[in-house]
């Protein structure tokens, strides 16, 4: 069994190498029969001596065509057929000696000499064909493949895998505190931590699945046929992995802070395209860097996320936040992402408070939808990245008035639509849309004004280079009493450096 494998392997190795296509094949098969039927001709006698000049000729040229065309594999072949033949004219030769046999001798043997130097070559050039195209898909720092050729292989492998009814998993990777460690220790030693990296990742990964240096300190994995079970595996086998051999990072200080967070997401079972399997994906890591770091989340849909925690009384609503949130993608993909990590900081800050399991889901379903209202202020102003003029900041301010005059049909809920309207509210009084200050502002809306905030300042926009969360959290403590609840930001910040 050990043997028929290896012959099958061989067998297959033949074929990618030097049969890759149907044309090929035809090619290939063309030249044999040619070479069979004269074999066979030659063997019986049936070709005239005057014809061996220009058989020899048209013999020379498919000899030389097979071992430029079939490299090696081509040679190999065909030379077997010349030898044989050679063999045969020199047998003839004994009998029945004339000038024509020994003209055919010479030019076997110059053909054979003549395919060894054009097999040397035509395979000298498939390397250096190989050479570029591999220089053109890898980076070059790393030696996995770049980022231009992530763009085109998840646009293929989702096609392979809509056609033959496939899976395709996706990690994306992070490496934790890499730029201050970069800052630190120097750029030579950051890329010694990246190139170790990726070398572990490509390991890890296994032979069948395809890495990817994404961005700086970012890689993506791309795993065909591979379910969500193994899609977590293999991320947690990454992270096993790097953990075990992390010692090309400086043990000490910052360099005992570096690690991996990822973020997983699979078609068809979640994502639905490439958008939806990127974003996805996106923004699991983001939830694995901002819940703590050196975490693997995989993407959880928020309708089944709610479908599993909504009550009895609220099972109808399903089907409006499943187009609410849809309306919402369609506008900006950032504000959905956005809306899903406040829901779930909105949350974690809910439980801290042990708060009711009816609050928490109001606080969940708010968290969602507070900016739903967005849907009314034109993309030029949302994405905008110079100053918003007086007239424009007045109709980004109305977004809170907007969301909830959209959910107020839902208003069977109590207190969604008033944390929706006021999450802007400060707790000095100076916010908006009604200037509530301290304890009038209700406790879910200055709950999402924090979560709102705090996940604003660690995100990149148009406007705004994004903050790390150590950043963020310091300032909602200096804005604490302020902007917001001191109470509040007290514990948001414990819960969040403990994760961290």
């Amino acid at each position: 069994m050990h043997r028929m494998d290896r012959f099958l392997n061989f067998i297959r190795y033949i074929g990618d190498e030097y049969l890759g296509n149907i044309f090929k094949i035809t090619e290939f098969t063309m030249i044999l029969l040619y070479y069979i039927t004269f074999m066979v001709f030659f063997a019986q006698n049936m070709i005239p001596t005057e014809l061996y000049t220009i058989i020899g000729q048209i013999q020379g040229f498919l000899a030389l065509y097979a071992a430029y065309r079939f490299r090696f594999f081509g040679f190999a072949i065909v030379v077997s057929f010349e030898v044989v033949q050679a063999a045969f004219i020199v047998s003839r030769l004994i009998y029945e000696p004339n000038l024509s046999l020994v003209a055919g001798v010479v030019s076997k043997i110059l053909t054979i000499i003549s395919m060894i130097i054009v097999a040397l070559l035509s395979n000298k050039q498939e390397l250096q064909k190989r050479d570029l195209r591999r220089l053109a898909i890898t980076d070059d720092l790393t030696d996995v493949y770049n980022q231009r050729y992530f763009n085109a292989s998840i646009f293929n492998e989702l096609e392979k895998s809509k056609k033959k009814r496939k899976s395709l998993g996706l990690i994306l990777i992070d490496v934790d505190n890499f730029k201050k460690y970069n800052d630190i220790y120097g750029h030579e030693m950051g890329d010694e931590v990246l190139k170790s990296t990726a070398s572990l990742i490509k390991v890890a990964a296994g032979s069948e699945n395809l890495v990817f240096r994404y961005g700086g300190d970012e890689f993506a994995v791309l795993l065909p046929n591979s379910d969500q079970f193994n899609t977590t595996r293999v991320a947690d086998n990454i992270r096993r992995e790097f953990e075990s051999q992390r010692h090309f990072c400086y043990t000490d200080g910052i360099g005992s802070q570096i690690s991996l967070s990822m973020g997983i997401s699979q078609y068809p079972d979640l994502a639905t395209n490439r958008d939806e399997l990127m974003n996805q994906a996106d923004m699991a890591l983001y939830h694995s860097k901002n819940l703590g770091k050196n975490k693997i989340h995989f993407y959880q849909d928020v309708i089944s996320r709610i479908r599993k925690g909504i009550s009895k009384d609220h099972q109808h609503l399903i089907g409006v936040f499943k187009t609410l949130l849809s309306t919402i993608s369609a506008k900006d993909t950032y504000t959905l992402g956005h809306s899903e990590r406040v829901s779930t900081y909105a949350v974690m800050l809910g439980e801290a408070l042990n708060l009711g399991l009816n609050e928490i889901s109001i606080l969940q379903y708010a968290g969602l939808l507070h900016d739903i209202g967005k849907i009314e202020i034109p993309k030029t102003v949302l994405n905008k990245s110079s100053s918003l003029t007086c007239e424009e900041f007045e109709l980004v301010k109305m977004h809170p008035v907007y969301s909830a005059n959209i959910l107020e049909s839902l208003a069977d809920i109590d207190q969604l639509v008033d944390f929706v309207k006021h999450h802007h509210e400060k707790y000095n009084g100076t916010g908006y849309p009604s200037g509530l200050y301290g304890s009038h502002i209700s406790l879910g809306a200055r709950i999402l004004c924090i979560a709102d905030s705090f996940d604003a300042m660690i995100s990149e926009r148009p406007y705004c280079s994004a903050m790390s969360a150590d950043e963020a959290l310091e300032e909602l403590e200096r804005c604490a009493g302020q902007h917001f609840d001191p109470e509040l930001v007290e514990i948001f910040s414990s819960i969040m450096k403990a994760k961290v």
